[in-house]
């Protein structure tokens, strides 16, 4: 956004226009509204993110070597393997088995020397490399991996267009919340605030979502900030993560966003927005949320509100939550 246009806000016919416009956010709003872990979606987006599977199994060793010193193609590879095999290892460790590929600690040495001397990007394909790295050490829990993704959260649009590694690295960020001790957590929780507050609505979306996992002393403060917002998917996505952190402030919202109404209005006015099956998937995870905080809406109001309408996935959802139908899960 220019300056002239921070001076001068666009008129709503303005708004409109801008917002047609395909955004690189547009399919990542649906996971972080309606997944309550995001770790779930790390493995999904660095898989979307890179785009290639390899077929020719090599250790973490070699593939840390093509990813700092191979070709592009072999550096891609290399770094959605090595993505896989740091995740296997973290899921191995964590459920006290023997992970596929032998990881130890003088592995996890070498990938925090080699991102230790790589430079600062001069230029956008300078990025991923450290990108990759700073990822797998803070899923790690390094904490210098955790403060370089901050620092790519800053990055300009010149050196990130369309955001692409912003992105990655606030789902990250979110995504091992729960993992970072407090006063690291507390650094993460402090960026992802200021970007709710940014002008990039996307950003702010993801920001919103990563602080579900973010506790802190400023966390609900600022997702109850866009509790009144102008967009339905940001005063949800904040609803939602305030009911993660068991608080209740949302309720309202939620409730608003029971029946079809609001969606269908937004989806009208921006026809990008609210595709049938996002706006399926979305109410029952508000049905979700108010059953946690125990305030779904009266049971002869939620049934009527079901006979009339005409997503079988959401009937099935209300007759679950009054006890008609299989046990609810979250």
């Amino acid at each position: 956004m220019s300056e002239t246009d921070k001076e001068t806000p666009p008129t709503q016919i303005e708004i409109q226009t801008e917002e047609e416009k395909e955004s690189p956010y547009s399919n990542m709003w649906v996971p972080l509204l309606v997944v309550p872990a995001l770790i779930a979606m790390v493995l999904v987006l660095v898989g979307s993110f890179f785009q290639l599977l390899s077929t020719d199994q090599k250790s973490p060793e070699k593939n840390l070597e093509l990813l700092l010193h191979g070709g592009i193609n072999e550096r891609q590879v290399a770094s959605f393997e090595l993505v896989r095999q740091i995740l296997e290892y973290q899921h191995a460790s964590n459920e006290g088995r023997e992970a596929e590929w032998g990881i130890d600690k003088s592995f996890l040495d070498e990938l925090r020397r080699e991102r230790a001397q790589i430079k600062a990007p001069e230029v956008p394909n300078d990025v991923w490399v450290p990108f990759v790295l700073s990822s797998l050490l803070a899923q790690l829990g390094d904490g210098d991996g955790v403060r370089q993704l901050i620092e790519v959260t800053e990055l300009s649009e010149e050196f990130d267009p369309g955001a692409s590694f912003r992105t990655n690295s606030i789902f990250v960020l979110g995504s091992i919340g729960l993992e970072l001790e407090e006063s690291l957590r507390h650094q993460v929780a402090e960026r992802m605030i200021v970007l709710v507050s940014e002008e990039d609505d996307g950003l702010a979306l993801l920001a919103a979502g990563a602080l579900q996992n973010l506790a802190s002393p400023g966390t609900q403060a600022a997702l109850q900030s866009l509790l009144g917002n102008r967009r339905a998917d940001l005063r949800l996505q904040a609803a939602l993560s305030l009911t993660e952190l068991g608080d209740d402030s949302g309720t309202k919202v939620l409730l608003e966003l029971v029946p079809r109404t609001v969606y269908e209005a937004e989806h009208e006015a921006f026809p990008k927005r609210w595709l049938p099956q996002t706006v399926s998937a979305t109410r029952e995870k508000v049905l979700d949320a108010l059953a946690v905080l125990k305030r779904l809406p009266p049971a002869e109001e939620l049934m009527a509100l079901a006979e009339g309408d005409e997503d079988p996935n959401f009937k099935s959802k209300v007759l679950t939550l009054l006890g008609e139908g299989p046990t609810p899960g979250m």
